[in-house]
């Protein structure tokens, strides 16, 4: 039976929902880390937070925010990979919630090769430009520094 556009969008937010509720736990998790780490941390970045040092997503962020406002140029200057995450949210979603096909072999090795690419992209980025201008910044601040080297 073929369903119609409607009946597939139905279809395709029942599953999201149904999805979100079987995570909740973790959402709510997250919810509450990011409105308590607002006021205490200097940092949302758990890496950055606890380290200080930046980590291979440090970036991706802004540049989201960058591409919802149509800088592209600026988004792939703050972290090219965001494109690559991006085609693949939308080719899982596509796969999940319109398919309602579970994550083939071909997503798995997709998704494992992006963050392959984004390990590599971070060293060459920790050779060449750290410390520099932010993402690739230190920042003093952090719970390792201040909880070792804390004056009384």
């Amino acid at each position: 039976m073929k369903h119609t556009f409607i009946q597939t969008i139905r279809d395709a937010l029942g599953l999201l929902w149904k999805d979100i509720k079987d995570v909740k736990w973790a959402i709510i998790l997250l919810i509450a880390y990011f409105a308590l780490g607002k006021n205490y941390l200097y940092s949302l970045c758990p890496v950055v937070a606890f380290t200080g040092f930046p980590c291979p997503g440090c970036g991706l962020t802004r540049a989201g925010f960058m591409l919802l406002r149509l800088d592209f140029a600026g988004a792939f200057q703050i972290h090219p990979f965001i494109y690559p995450i991006v085609f693949y949210i939308v080719l899982f979603s596509y796969n999940r919630y319109i398919k309602k096909r579970r994550m083939g072999d071909v997503l798995k090795l997709l998704l494992i090769t992006i963050m392959a690419l984004i390990i590599v992209f971070y060293i060459w980025r920790m050779v060449n430009y750290f410390p520099g201008d932010p993402p690739m910044s230190y920042y003093r601040r952090n719970l390792i520094h201040l909880l070792l080297f804390q004056s009384d």
